[in-house]
C-alpha cells in the first residue's frame, strides 16, 4: 500500500480548491491503514485542525436515521409499505402541486398515500424549503423552539411536489422518519439513537445539540464564495436545525471522524460494530444498499457526484464502474453532506472510508470521486 498521492491530494486541497480543513481515515479488514489530517481548525488564527475536531455532518445524519428505522423493521414495529399516516395522522390528507393547461399552479388532493418506503427512498414528494411559510409560522408560534413533532406537522401542511413514488427528489423525508421513530419507540429521536446506535457502536462524541462545551472542538464552518474565490467563515449555524428542541433526522448530527468511522465499519461488516455488537442484521444492510430507482425515478437522480450510482435507502450504491469512472467495488455505498464529508462502506473488500471537511458549497463532485479512486489505487501499490 502506498498512500503518497492521496496524502499529496489532501495536503493540497486548501490551495487547489479552497477547502480549509480536511480529515480522512481508511480501514481495511477491520484495521486502520491510513489517517491524515490537514488544514485548519480556524484559518484566521492559524490553528491546525484538531484530530478530535467536531463537524456538522448534515446529510450524513441520514445514515443514522435509516439505521434507526430499519431496527424498528427488524423488531416487528413497522413494515416499509405501511402508510405514514398510520403513525403520523397529519399526513393522511395530503395535497399535490399541479399545473393546469395554462401553466398555472394549483393544488389537488393526493391520489396516493406516502409510505415509509417513499420516505426512505426520497420518493415522497416532500421538498426541502427551510423558509417555507408553514415552517416560519411554526417557528414563530413556538418562540423559535419547536419540537421535532411541531416541525413535522408543519411539513405535512405543505403540498407535495408530486404523487408519492412518481419521482426522486431530495427533501425532508428523513426528518419525517425521525419523528416516526419517536412515535413508534416512545422516545425522543436523540434518546433512541443514543441508546440503540451511538452507545452500542461506541460513538461517544456524536450529538444532536450544539452545547457550549462542544464549541471549542467544532471546526470553523465555512462557505466557498465563488465571487471572492475563497472560503468565508459563516459561523456555527446549521439552518436545518429549527431550534434547540428539534432533532433533525436529515441533517442534525454533530460528530467527528473517529466516531463516524465506527459507524461506517458497522455497515461495512454487515451490521456488526468494531466492538462486536450487532446493530442490524446482514440482510438488512444488503436491503439498505439495494438500488431502488426505476424508470420513473432514475432520471431524477442526476447529480454530478453520483454518475454510475443508484439510490437505496438514504444511500448512493454503485451499480456501474464504467459509467461512474470509478475503480471502487460494485455495491459500495454511503452518503455525504452539505459541508462535504464523505462516508463509504464496501462490504465485499471490507473497506471503509470517512472524510470530513466543513465547507458549504462543498465541491463534492470534484473531491469525492478523486478520494475514492486515490484510496482504491493506493491499496494495490
Amino acid at each position: 500500500m502506498n498512500f503518497k498521492y492521496l496524502t499529496e491530494y489532501i495536503d493540497g486541497l486548501y490551495e487547489t480548491e479552497g477547502i480549509p480543513s480536511s480529515d480522512i481515515v481508511v480501514y481495511k479488514k477491520g484495521k486502520e491503514i491510513y489517517r491524515h489530517t490537514a488544514g485548519y481548525q480556524n484559518v484566521a488564527s492559524g490553528e491546525p485542525l484538531r484530530r478530535d475536531a467536531l463537524f456538522f455532518v448534515y446529510s450524513a445524519s441520514k445514515l443514522i436515521t435509516v439505521t434507526a428505522v430499519m431496527q424498528l423493521l427488524e423488531r416487528g414495529k413497522i413494515l416499509l409499505h405501511d402508510k405514514v399516516y398510520k403513525y403520523l395522522p397529519e399526513f393522511k390528507e395530503m395535497t399535490v402541486r399541479v399545473k393546469d393547461a395554462n401553466g398555472e399552479e394549483t393544488t389537488v388532493p393526493a391520489r396516493k398515500p406516502i409510505r415509509i418506503w417513499n420516505l426512505l427512498t426520497m420518493t415522497s414528494g416532500l421538498p426541502y424549503n427551510m423558509k417555507a411559510p408553514e415552517i416560519l409560522a411554526c417557528m414563530a408560534e413556538h418562540d423559535g423552539a419547536p419540537s421535532t413533532a411541531d416541525i413535522v406537522r408543519a411539513f405535512a401542511k405543505r403540498p407535495l411536489s408530486f404523487e408519492p413514488g412518481e419521482h426522486w427528489m431530495y427533501g425532508f423525508s428523513h426528518d419525517v422518519l425521525a419523528r416516526l421513530v419517536e412515535v413508534v419507540s416512545g422516545q425522543s429521536f436523540g434518546e433512541y439513537v443514543k441508546q440503540n446506535i451511538f452507545d452500542p457502536i461506541g460513538m461517544k462524541n456524536s450529538y444532536y445539540h450544539l452545547t457550549d462545551d462542544l464549541i471549542p472542538r467544532m471546526a470553523t464552518q465555512y462557505r466557498f464564495d465563488n465571487e471572492l474565490g475563497k472560503a468565508v467563515d459563516v459561523g456555527l449555524k446549521n439552518d436545518h436545525i429549527f431550534g434547540p428542541r428539534f432533532e433533525s433526522g436529515g441533517a442534525g448530527c454533530i460528530s467527528c471522524l473517529d466516531d463516524y468511522i465506527l459507524f461506517a465499519e458497522t455497515w461495512t461488516h454487515k451490521g456488526v460494530a468494531p466492538n462486536g455488537n450487532r446493530i442490524l442484521a446482514s440482510r438488512t444492510v444488503d436491503l439498505i444498499r439495494t438500488d431502488c430507482l426505476d424508470e420513473k425515478t432514475r432520471p431524477d437522480f442526476n447529480w454530478d457526484a453520483f454518475v454510475g450510482y443508484g439510490y437505496g435507502f438514504g444511500v448512493r450504491t454503485l451499480v456501474s464502474n464504467a459509467k461512474g469512472g470509478t475503480i471502487s467495488t460494485p455495491g459500495d455505498f454511503g452518503w455525504g453532506s452539505a459541508t462535504g464529508c464523505y462516508i463509504h462502506s464496501d462490504p465485499e473488500e471490507e473497506i471503509s472510508i470517512v472524510y470530513m471537511q466543513h465547507m458549504l458549497n462543498n465541491k463534492e463532485p470534484i473531491v469525492h470521486p478523486r478520494l475514492r479512486n486515490l484510496v482504491y489505487s493506493a491499496l494495490e501499490y
